[in-house]
């Protein structure tokens, strides 16, 4: 397994449990490349790292090896998958329906304060957009899309979207990374918005379904991949 100087000791002045904090630090290490994949899962050496005892971690690993970023080999232990880009295709798929469903709940109980925040991100946007200030413009985008899965006033989904999110924020910069994606992406953020301020959940589930398809596209695109993923399509088809 690779070094663990990377991973700090769990606070124990949080409020949250335990085995959420551990599952959260470990999905976040696995996701950011700190544990690489082909490293070996040692129960013992991660809870001492994270200075807990091994039975939330072992709940951890377990979530982790159910949701596909660790996998077990027969006699040899737990290793660390990580994610391919099939998964990334996957999940891009079940965000799709988990966040048209979000957004079609907060059109119609998203608050004043809250679009009005809305509009001035999407302000904020177009001047990141025009200055090429991608790191600036990425971290709005964030903040725009919380806001928008937060106004579903449903704790459980919200979760669940928090959860995928994370999973793809790498590609989600891979995606935004060219001007051109940035472009279409302001368009699309304003189309949600719009849809947003009409109160239409039909018309918000549309949009959000063509920016995240939008930014999939984008991706595969960047890593060469989408005639492959097209086609792929067409045999399912």
């Amino acid at each position: 397994m690779s070094e663990l100087k990377f991973i700090e000791p769990i606070s124990y002045d949080e409020f949250r449990p335990i085995r959420d904090l551990v599952l959260e630090r470990l999905r976040e290490a696995i996701l950011n490349k700190k544990l690489k994949p082909g490293d070996r899962i040692v129960e013992s050496e991660l809870a001492q790292a994270l200075n807990v005892s091994r039975t939330p971690v072992r709940e951890a690993l377990r979530v982790l090896e159910a949701e596909g970023l660790l996998k077990r080999a027969p006699r040899k232990g737990l290793f660390v998958k990580g994610i391919m880009i099939e998964d990334v295709v996957e999940i891009y798929s079940i965000r799709i329906a988990l966040e048209t469903l979000a957004v079609s709940k907060a059109v119609n109980s998203i608050s004043l304060p809250e679009i009005n925040r809305l509009k001035s991100l999407v302000e904020q946007m177009k001047e990141y957009t025009d200055s090429r200030q991608s790191e600036k413009l990425f971290s709005v985008c964030q903040e725009f899309n919380d806001i928008l899965i937060r106004a579903c006033r449903m704790p459980r989904l919200i979760k669940l979207v928090k959860v995928y999110m994370e999973y793809l924020e790498d590609f989600r910069a891979i995606s935004m990374a060219k001007h051109e994606r940035q472009v279409a992406a302001l368009k699309e953020h304003e189309d949600i918005l719009q849809a947003v301020i009409d109160r239409d959940p039909q018309k918000a589930e549309r949009a959000v379904r063509k920016h995240l398809q939008g930014a999939l596209e984008s991706f595969l695109k960047e890593e060469g991949l989408y005639e492959e993923h097209e086609a792929d399509k067409k045999v399912v088809k």
